[in-house]
C-alpha cells in the first residue's frame, strides 16, 4: 500500500473514532438503558443547559426540551462515537426528536459544544419532576431491549 493511501485510511479511521459529546436529560441518564443500547455504561459528567426548559408532551407524555430564556435543564454529558450517535438517533426516533448542537455548562463552569435531542415544535407543560421518563422504568427498559433486537 502506498503512503498516500495509508494516510487517507488512517485519517478516515481517526474521523470515525472521534468522540462527540451528547447532553442527556432523560432516559440516557439511566445506566441500564446505556448498557442495553450501547453494550456498556458510559462515564457521564453533570451539566446544565442554560436558556432551555424541560417539558412533558401533551400528545404522548414524552419529555423534551426547547428554548426558554428563563429556564435551565439539569442533565449530564457523555462521549459517544459516530456509531453510538446512530444508535442514539434510532432510540430518540430522529426526526421525531431532532439532534442539534448546543452549548453546555459543566460543573466547573467550563462550556462545551454538545449534541442534544430537542422537539422545538412540540407543545406541552413545563416539567419539574425528577423522573427520566413519564413512562414506568420497566416499560422503558422493555422498549430499549426490543429496539436493540431490531438493529
Amino acid at each position: 500500500m502506498n503512503l498516500a493511501i495509508r494516510a487517507v485510511t488512517r485519517q478516515t479511521s481517526l474521523q470515525v473514532m472521534k468522540k462527540q459529546w451528547l447532553f442527556t436529560y432523560g432516559t440516557f441518564q439511566d445506566p441500564e438503558i446505556q448498557k442495553i443500547l450501547f453494550g456498556d455504561t458510559r462515564i457521564t459528567k453533570q451539566a446544565t443547559l442554560q436558556e432551555w426548559a424541560l417539558f412533558a408532551s401533551d400528545d404522548d407524555g414524552y419529555l423534551f426540551i426547547k428554548p426558554d430564556s428563563k429556564g435551565s435543564v439539569k442533565g449530564s454529558v457523555m462521549e459517544l462515537d459516530e456509531t453510538d450517535l446512530q444508535i442514539a438517533d434510532r432510540w430518540e426516533d430522529v426526526p421525531f426528536y431532532e439532534r442539534e448542537k448546543v452549548d453546555i455548562q459543566l460543573e466547573d463552569d467550563s462550556v462545551i459544544r454538545s449534541w442534544t435531542y430537542t422537539r422545538r415544535q412540540a407543545t406541552g407543560k413545563r416539567y419539574f419532576g425528577s423522573r427520566y421518563s413519564l413512562k414506568d422504568r420497566e416499560t422503558v427498559l422493555a422498549i430499549a431491549r426490543d429496539s436493540r433486537k431490531h438493529r
